[in-house]
């Protein structure tokens, strides 16, 4: 009887577990049949978003060149350490690994953990450029760091980056400012121009970027590259400069503290070389200049960031005396033969300009040609009085002055010429005889750059002909222009007393003529602009010489070569240098002659 009882218990308890295994085993089967048919598609995309990534490749930039071929620019391949998203990736603790194993700095640090912190969806550059030292030391650790990658890659290299610094620029990582600014997808470690010809041409520069599909394994590793689209490379920017001439120009200023020089082409406006020095290294930029180097550079006393000689603005000083020579001679306003005694200074009512000979008592009776030639400032005093300072503004827009040449790069400074416009705001300027004296020597209210007075000296001695400077090769041709109202007798006359200046005894720039000027000369102008007021006890004491050395003269300079059929202009600047003769025209003719020795 108990038997019975027991059995008939049993076979009810099996049967209810039966039911209840059969019902699991169906809710089970439902539920595959659900993932594994119904769902299959939604399940597949998960699965394959996991396994599969597409990643953008960076395309390789088009390389810079000079006239002769030489790259100034290219693009290195090396090898670098990203870190892809991944949500196992312990910031607080694996940042300081890597930044041990790769030297990273603590800012390099601080930056990687901003990135990560973001959360975003592209990978990271932890660093680049690896040494085969640090790539071993990684694989050593990728199992304790997920998501990290060792890829090759291409980095932007600048040869001569000293001596190009201000007119190729650089390349650095892009920012968010600027993908939105320039339509550009987020990829990993881009690289976009940031300064000088690298921003200019950027849109010409960049290539289209490539795309690869990869698989990876759960810790983020790559399985296998499923497809593959190669990127574009960019267009290569081939330049008017010459390196050689770059280089020589650039070593030459560097006997200064702070100086900058520019050659070009008389009848093209091709410039061949353009330096500004100090200057730094652009390669510090490409893979992430240190904080305290950039501050370094932001606090320089001499401004290494500045290109001298586009944003630099200074009085011209005695280069400025042709254009009030061409403008006193369109006015009819003198003979060039008549002559003006010099006895050293001028009287203007109660006050006394002197000329820069006035210890000697002035330079005695000069004409035009040998005023230019010995840069008498007297002359051109008895010139202003007649002039006045509306035509000599006049004359200067017409050279140029006061306006924006053009040049292929961003930031240049128009200078400053006095215009009725500008002298709206400031009464009775254009009546003041005072003010005519001072612009008739290039001082006063008057500024230029470097690059305008180049222009300037290429406009006096190629027959008037109007020239756009620039640094990008070109096969367009503009129509010829003159400046209106110059007559070539008029720039003959100047080209002579530019000559003496260089080749007669007493021309301002006689010492630095050339060894043998029978064979090879050159012609120019120089000048000695203040900064500062002298006062006549620094005069009568000599004191002048020791002022401090912001305080002191700019030297300049500015030339043509050769004397006949001149090919090349140049202008030199010395800050501070004093002296435009002694210091700015030995510069200026040491340019002229490797522009003929290596015939650019």
């Amino acid at each position: 009887m108990i038997d019975e009882i027991f059995k008939d218990v049993f076979k009810r308890r099996s049967f209810i577990l039966g039911v209840g295994k059969g019902i699991l085993l169906t809710g089970l089967l439902g539920r595959l049949i659900h993932l594994q048919i119904f769902n299959r598609d939604h399940y597949r995309t998960l699965s394959d978003r996991n396994r599969i990534q597409t990643r953008l490749i960076a395309p390789p930039r088009g390389q810079i060149v000079d006239c002769t071929g030489k790259t100034l620019a290219m693009n290195q391949n090396v090898y670098r350490c990203l870190i892809t998203p991944d949500p196992t990736f312990d910031i607080a603790n694996e940042i300081p690994i890597l930044q041990s194993l790769l030297n990273l700095s603590d800012y390099q640090a601080d930056e990687l953990k901003k990135q990560l912190m973001q959360q975003s969806k592209i990978a990271s550059v932890v660093k680049e450029s690896l040494t085969w030292d640090e790539m071993a030391a990684l694989q050593l650790k990728f199992p304790d760091l997920p998501g990290l990658l060792i890829e090759k890659a291409q980095v932007r290299q600048y040869v001569s980056p000293q001596s190009l610094c201000h007119l190729v620029g650089y390349v650095a990582q892009a920012s968010q400012k600027d993908l939105d600014d320039y339509k550009l997808a987020p990829i990993p470690g881009l690289r976009i121009g940031k300064n000088g010809l690298e921003k200019k041409f950027q849109c010409l520069l960049d290539g289209e970027p490539g795309m690869q599909r990869v698989e990876v394994n759960a810790r983020r590793r790559i399985v296998r590259v499923i497809d593959h689209t190669p990127p574009k490379v960019g267009q290569d920017l081939h330049l008017t400069l010459n390196l050689e001439l770059q280089e020589q120009v650039a070593q030459t200023l560097s006997q200064h503290r702070s100086a900058a020089a520019i050659i070009m082409n008389v009848k093209s406006g091709a410039i061949k070389a353009m330096a500004s020095h100090p200057g730094y290294d652009s390669n510090m930029f490409v893979k992430g200049i240190q904080n305290s180097d950039w501050k370094n550079l932001l606090r320089h006393a001499d401004k290494p960031l500045t290109n001298k000689t586009l944003t630099g603005q200074y009085s011209p000083g005695s280069t400025f005396k042709m254009v009030v020579a061409l403008a006193a001679l369109k006015e009819g306003l003198i003979d060039p033969k008549n002559q003006v005694h010099c006895p050293g200074h001028y009287d203007l009512g109660k006050h006394r300009f002197h000329c820069w000979t006035w210890k000697i008592g002035g330079h005695g009776a000069v004409n035009l040609e040998s005023a230019i030639a010995k840069s008498c400032d007297v002359y051109f005093y008895h010139v202003a009085i007649q002039l006045g300072a509306l035509k000599i503004s006049e004359m200067a827009s017409r050279l140029g002055f006061g306006e924006l040449t053009g040049i292929e790069l961003f930031g240049e400074k128009k200078g400053l010429i006095p215009t009725l416009e500008w002298a709206k705001f400031r009464k009775g300027f254009f009546t003041q005889k005072g003010q005519a004296i001072n612009m008739s020597i290039g001082q006063g209210v008057i500024l230029s750059t470097p690059l305008q007075l180049v222009r300037m000296m290429a406009m006096l001695v190629n027959g008037g002909k109007i020239i756009k400077p620039h640094l990008v090769a070109t096969e367009t041709f503009e129509p010829v222009k003159y400046i209106e109202g110059i007559e070539q007798s008029w720039l003959a006359l100047m080209h002579q007393g530019m000559a003496g200046c260089v080749n007669q005894p007493g021309g301002t720039a006689y010492g630095a003529r050339p060894p043998n000027p029978d064979e090879w000369s050159f012609g120019g102008k120089t000048g000695s602009t203040q900064v500062s007021r002298i006062t006549m006890q620094q005069r009568n004491d000599g004191s002048y010489a020791d002022l401090p050395y912001h305080l002191k003269d700019h030297a300049l300079f500015v030339g043509f070569a050769p004397l006949e059929n001149p090919k090349h202009a140049v202008a030199v600047i010395v800050e501070h240098g004093m002296s435009g003769g002694r210091v700015a025209s030995p510069i200026g003719r040491d340019i002229l002659t490797a522009a003929r020795d290596i015939d650019v």
